[in-house]
Order: C-alpha cells, then structure tokens, then sequence
C-alpha cells in the first residue's frame, strides 16, 4: 500500500503540465537573455548562450535512461546537478583565463581552430594552419578545438563549455567503471565525491589537454573494467580511450596499461564471471598486454624525442620537467621521483599544499580541498584497509591502486602547486574510488551472521540427539 502511494506521489510529481508551469519562468528568462545577448554581444558570447541549453538537452535523456537502470534512485539527480554544474563551472575557468591571467595554451588552441574551421568550410583539410608536420600532442588538440569550432561556430566561451561537457563525459565513464569494477561499493558516496569535487568541476572546463584526457581516461578506464570484470565489449573502449589517450600524453598510457597488467595477473578464477578458456586465454590475454606495452613505450620514445625508452631515459625525462616546473610563485621543493620519497610524493600529490604553504588565492583554494580530502581519507579508512583482500576478487581496485602509485611517481616532478593542481585531477578519479569501498563492518556482520546461523544449526541438531528414542522417531 506505502508502494502505490509513493508512485502514485512520483507520477503527480513528473506531470508534464506541472513541469512545464515549473520551466516556463526560466524558458522565458532565458529567451530574453538570448534576444538581448544578440543583440548587444559578438557570437562569442550569444554563441556560448545558446550552446549550453542544447548541451544540457541531448545529454538529460542519456542520463535519465542510465538512471533508470541503477538500483539507487538518487543518482539521477546526482548526474542532472553534475551536468549543470559543469556546465557553469566553464564560465569562472573562462575568466581566469580569459579575464585574471590573460594567457594561456587556450588562446593558442582558439587562434588555430578558428583557421581551421575556415579551411574545413571550403574542403581544405591539410591541416595547413598547424604550420607542422606534427598530428600529436598540442596539435591534436588543435585538431579538436578546430572540428569543435566547426561545429558551434569561433566562440572562446563557447568552446570552454564544449570541453566541460566533453570531460563531463569522462566523469561519466569513470562513474561506469566504478560501478562494474566494483558492483558491492557505495555508488551515491562515489557519485557525488566525484562529480562534485571542486577540482573536477574547475580545471577540467577550458579549452585543453585536461579536458581531453578526462574523457579519454575516463573512457579507457571503462574497457579497463569490463576487461577485468571479464564482461563483453572492452576492446572497442579500450582501442578509442588509448588512442585519445596516445594521441595527447602517450606517458600517461603507461599507467593505464601497468595498472590493467597488474589487475590482469591477479583477477582470480572466480572473479565476476568465469571464462571457457580459462588458463588459455589468461595467457593469450597477457600476451595482448605485452604486445600493447611494447607499442605504447615505442610511442612514448617517439614522442619525447629518445632513442631508447628505459629506466635512466625516464629520469632523466623527469629531471628535467622538475627544473622546468620548479619556478615561479607557486613553485615548492619536493623530494624528486624516487621509490624513497614515494610516501612523501604521494602525500605531495594527493594532498598538498598545506595550509602553511599558500602564497596566493589558487594555493588558497587548493590547500582547502587537500585539507577536505585529509580528512576524508581518514574517515574512509575502515573502506581503505579492505583493498588487500579485495585485490584478487576486485581486480579493478589493483588498476586503481597501481595507475594512482605511478601517478604519483611520475608526477612529484612537477614541483609547482599551480601545474599540480591541474594535473592530478587525471588521477582523482581512481583515487576516489578508495573513499567509496564497502566498509569492513558490513563483512564482519555477514560473516557474524552467517556463523550466528551455523550455530544455530548445530543447536538444533544437539537438541534433536537429546530426546528421548521415541521422541526422535517418526510418528505413523
């Protein structure tokens, strides 16, 4: 009875005409913004207004059919408040660049893509307006940028919220990821540290590389679950994220395909689902892995400009983006990549600045968010210490854990605040899958329920044995 009247409250609440009443101030306000931003405005600003509303509008049915599908129903809104947020949050990203600093690579993105866009118009795609040869990194997303402005026209602004929309998107996948990697844990708690941390909604909003790598990341990072969950359809996910991922960063490629060959090696026989093949195709598997290893360290040496990719070319490599980012305001002194400093490194990465270190208000903010996160982990530590014994029967916690190590590794060579702050949000997300566990407790209570019920058992059959011989026997 409670049932029927709760759907009978959530039908009165979805009526059309009470929606419609509801929209209709703000459809009104937005058309006289319109109106008035066209009239009054360059398409660099009307542009933007009316991308965002048709934005929202293609990605609100894929979100609501998702939500139908989870089993907890707050994760609909969850995504809708996501997705509007991220939208809004390109505009404070637009004025930092655009208005407070003035500089940035998304001028340079911006100048080029609007050559290109002319030269796509009339059926030139040489690509000339690159001035290079080079189809990789910075001039990819050139590329990109370019097809972009192809598509909603040469608005700056509005190019900021393409891009947010676009790493929202790889929020998404991540979000996927967690889900099939790690079916028993705390999907609201997930959901919302993810969508909603200040860092994702913010850095990954302009036009640039981290908004590519967000989506592309988030991308591989679900075929790096299916894969590991053994569940069909991994390779295509895993063929057009590394791609995206290889085209930007090829290091980064590095991590992802660490992190699958260590889940890989120790995904357990009854791990999700088992295989037909069994050892075969583990075997088979691993091969693939290997050769993919091979090909992206080949990558990276071609990208980098290094002969032989190893262990002393990486150093050398990462020396030298420490004196290149060890400058400037919000330069510190950390400890270099080392397995020696890697518990300092990783607490520099996740965590810092601390709040006796800022100089400035970014510094501000993101010593505030560390703090946040310090605490946050502290309280989540009941889910944390239950990841040695899920590694085997998660496999995707081991790719977690082993892309955020190296991560870290990697990246305490870049010793600024300013460029830390960035980057680590292509790490937050995996991260932020420990914070999301299921707690210890809830083992312990099963396991106490079920030794609660063996007892039990065994009583009964101890009273049984204790009556009397015709007691004990059937009665006819």
């Amino acid at each position: 009875m409670a049932d029927t009247r709760t759907n009978d409250r959530v039908r009165e609440a979805a009526n059309p005409r009470l929606l419609v009443a509801l929209a209709l101030p703000f459809i009104i306000a937005y058309v006289a913004l319109f109106g008035y931003a066209m009239e009054h405005s360059s398409y660099d600003v009307w542009g933007a207004v009316w991308l965002a509303p048709v934005l929202f509008a293609i990605s609100l049915p894929v979100l609501l059919r998702f939500a139908r599908g989870e089993p907890d129903s707050r994760i609909g809104p969850i995504l809708v408040l996501a997705l509007v947020l991220k939208l809004i949050f390109a505009i404070p990203r637009y004025y930092m660049v655009a208005v407070l600093y003035e500089t940035g690579d998304s001028f340079r993105y911006a100048k080029t893509a609007t050559l290109l866009r002319e030269a796509f118009l009339v059926g030139d795609f040489s690509l000339a307006p690159l001035g290079t040869g080079t189809r990789t990194g910075t001039q990819f997303v050139e590329i990109v940028t370019g097809v972009v402005y192809t598509i909603i026209g040469p608005s700056f602004i509005g190019g900021f919220i393409f891009f947010s929309w676009l790493s929202f998107w790889g929020l998404f996948f991540f979000y996927k990821a967690f889900r099939v990697g790690v079916p028993d844990g705390d999907a609201r708690r997930y959901a919302l540290l993810l969508f909603l941390l200040p860092s994702m909604l913010f850095w990954p909003s302009s036009i640039g590389k981290e908004a590519w790598m967000t989506l592309v990341l988030g991308i591989t990072t679900y075929g790096c679950a299916l894969l590991l969950a053994r569940r069909s359809g991994a390779s295509i996910y895993l063929i057009v994220g590394l791609s995206g991922v290889l085209m930007v960063r090829p290091h980064m490629a590095l991590l992802v395909i660490s992190g699958v060959g260590v889940g890989y090696l120790l995904r357990s026989n009854s791990a999700q689902r088992a295989v037909a093949l069994g050892r075969t195709r583990t075997i088979f598997g691993l091969a693939v892995i290997g050769v993919g290893t091979m090909l992206v360290i080949r990558r990276v040496s071609e990208f980098f400009g290094i002969d032989e990719f190893n262990l002393d070319t990486a150093t050398e490599t990462l020396e030298y983006a420490e004196g290149q980012t060890g400058q400037g305001g919000s330069a510190f002194v950390g400890g270099g990549p080392s397995l020696r400093n890697l518990p300092m490194n990783i607490i520099t990465v996740f965590f810092r600045p601390f709040a006796y270190e800022v100089n400035n208000i970014a510094t501000l903010l993101a010593a505030l968010e560390g703090t946040m996160l310090m605490v946050l982990f502290i309280a989540a530590w009941p889910r944390i210490r239950t990841i040695p014994r899920r590694l085997r029967k998660q496999p995707y916690i081991a790719y977690c854990l082993t892309y955020a190590i190296l991560f870290c590794f990697m990246f305490s060579a870049f010793q600024n605040f300013g460029i830390l702050a960035r980057q680590r949000v292509l790490v937050f997300p995996l991260m932020l899958a420990f914070f999301a566990l299921p707690l210890a407790t809830e083992g312990r209570r099963r396991t106490q329920r079920r030794r609660k019920g063996r007892r039990s058992i065994r009583q009964q059959l101890s009273e049984s044995t204790d009556l009397p011989s015709d007691e004990r026997s059937p009665r006819w």
